[in-house]
């Protein structure tokens, strides 16, 4: 079975009224249960809370089912191996946000059928790197 692990960009799409494609697709997912978060994705999507409040509720409607990946150890150090790998590939080529790098390796670790589902240009340049299953969204969906 195919997991999904939907990084922050996914969910801030999904709650956007430009693309509900990609918020039928993420509810769908859930439904299935083929969908993950990890306490990276967790901390990058609830900073926007504005309450503790409101910081529950998102948390409880978005997280609070799902199946969660581990993000120890072992993911904090591929996530600086790839960094410093792709500092080596090219000028300015490591150049991410951290927590991609750390999502990116909670996927990659969590096993080959763990799919990082993404809108984010940076994802794509590190999964591209590691060769791990990545499927990133575009600006415009495919008709």
């Amino acid at each position: 079975m195919t997991l999904y692990l939907a990084d922050t960009s996914i969910w801030s799409w999904a709650h956007g009224e430009r693309r509900p494609d990609i918020s039928d697709r993420l509810a769908a997912i859930g439904e299935r249960d083929e969908l993950a978060t990890c306490v990276p994705v967790v901390l990058e999507a609830q900073h926007r809370a504005r309450t503790g409040d409101e910081y529950e509720s998102v948390f409880e409607a978005s997280f609070g089912t799902l199946r969660w990946l581990r993000t120890g150890e072992t993911e904090l150090s591929r996530a600086l191996d790839v960094q410093r790998s792709l500092a080596h590939a090219g000028h300015g080529y490591h150049r991410r946000p951290s927590l991609d790098y750390l999502i990116a390796a909670t996927a990659e670790l969590a096993g080959p059928d763990v799919v990082l589902w993404a809108f984010d240009r940076d994802m794509g340049v590190i999964c591209e790197h590691t060769g791990q299953p990545c499927e990133l969204e575009t600006a415009d969906p495919v008709a």
